[in-house]
This record gives C-alpha cells, sequence and structure tokens, in this order.
C-alpha cells in the first residue's frame, strides 16, 4: 500500500510539471499512439484473465484442503474400527464396518489425487500465463513514464501498475477518447477538402456545357 502512494504521488508530482491538473490521465496519455492503446487493452484483458485464473487456483486449493481434512477424519475413524476389532476378537459387526470403512477411505484418498493434480496444473498454467504479462508491464511502464528512469524507479513503476489496475483502465479510457476525437476531426477535414474540390470543379464543368452548347 505505501508503495503503492509513492508511485502515484510520483506520477502525479511528474505531471503536475507540464499540466494544472495532474490526476487527469491526459497528461500522460497525450504523447501515446494507438499501438499504446493496443498494448494497454492486450494487458487489461491478459489481467482479467490471470485474476479468474488465480480465482480458479484458489479454489482448488481450498478443494484440496477440504479433502485432506475428510482423508484424515477417514483415517482416524479406520484405526479406531480397527482397535474396536481387535478388542472384540474379530467381532463381525466390526468386520463389516472396517471393510466399508477401508473403501470408503480409498474413495477419499483417490478423490485427494485427483484434486492434487488439478490444483498443480491450474497452478502450472497460471505461472506459465502471468510470464508475458511482466514483459508487457515493462513495456508500458516505459511508454508511459519514460525511459530515463534509475532501476529502482522503473521496478516501482511497474509494480504499481500490477496493483492499480484502475490506473491504466483510466489512462485506457482517455487515450481511446482522444484517438476517437482526433479519427473523427480527420474524417471532417477530409469530407470538407473534397466537398471544396468539387466546388471548384463545378463552374468549369457548365462552362465547358456553355460552350458546346453555343457551337
Amino acid at each position: 500500500m505505501k508503495l503503492a502512494v509513492t508511485v502515484l504521488a510520483s506520477i502525479l508530482l511528474a505531471c503536475s510539471v507540464t499540466t494544472a491538473t495532474p490526476a487527469n490521465p491526459r497528461c500522460i496519455c497525450s504523447r501515446l499512439s494507438e499501438v499504446d492503446a493496443r498494448l494497454i487493452e492486450g494487458h487489461l484483458e491478459t489481467d482479467r484473465k490471470r485474476q479468474e485464473m488465480r480465482k480458479m487456483c484458489v479454489l482448488a486449493k481450498s478443494k484440496e484442503l477440504d479433502q485432506k481434512i475428510l482423508v484424515a477424519w477417514l483415517n482416524k475413524k479406520h484405526f479406531r474400527l480397527l482397535h474396536k476389532l481387535l478388542k472384540n476378537k474379530n467381532n463381525p459387526t466390526y468386520q463389516k464396518k472396517l471393510q466399508n470403512s477401508r473403501l470408503e477411505l480409498k474413495e477419499a484418498r483417490e478423490k485427494l489425487k485427483e484434486l492434487e493434480e488439478k490444483r498443480e496444473k491450474l497452478e502450472h498454467d497460471f505461472f506459465v500465463f502471468r510470464l508475458p504479462l511482466y514483459s508487457i508491464r515493462e513495456n508500458i511502464a516505459r511508454r508511459l513514464f519514460g525511459y530515463g528512469m534509475d532501476l529502482a524507479s522503473f521496478y516501482s513503476y511497474v509494480e504499481f501498475l500490477k496493483f492499480n489496475s484502475s490506473f491504466l483502465e483510466s489512462i485506457y479510457e482517455s487515450l481511446t477518447l482522444r484517438l476517437n476525437q482526433q479519427s473523427g476531426s480527420e474524417q471532417a477535414s477530409t469530407s470538407g477538402t473534397q466537398s471544396s474540390s468539387q466546388h471548384h470543379e463545378s463552374p468549369s464543368s457548365s462552362s465547358e456545357a456553355f460552350t458546346v452548347q453555343s457551337t
């Protein structure tokens, strides 16, 4: 939390040098391009998937823990029945209970093994999936905050982006808005140029038509 506050303060201070509204993401995104927008958009989508995968890992680990508790309980139950059977000289009732307990314990252990394998696979997939994210985050940090910072500041910014996706979302929204407005202005300018060109051609065409009729 302290790191996030420190980095955010640094960001706002850097922005305040060039703009009167340091909290506005536009102070950063004004120099960014459509390529940067795609980079940030890709990061946000990938990070959302990462969070979903992390939740799946947490859930799988929780289920595995519950199953471990069940196996431990069934194991104790089985040994208690075994002890009673030995005390009661192989009583048929306890023999039947012990047989059922053994089967129940076997099934619970098999289930635990399945859950362990599932959890291990999810954690492996999660680890592999998030590896490219750090590289993407580094590129975004350079694009947002510049290339001339020292190593400690750079990694502070990278960590800030990791834990503050809402900041990146604000940057992306402002950047997308600016690019859309810019695209609209360019289209309007192109349309105006074409209209002006057609207007200048019209008198010439009328003059040619008049000449033909006079002839």
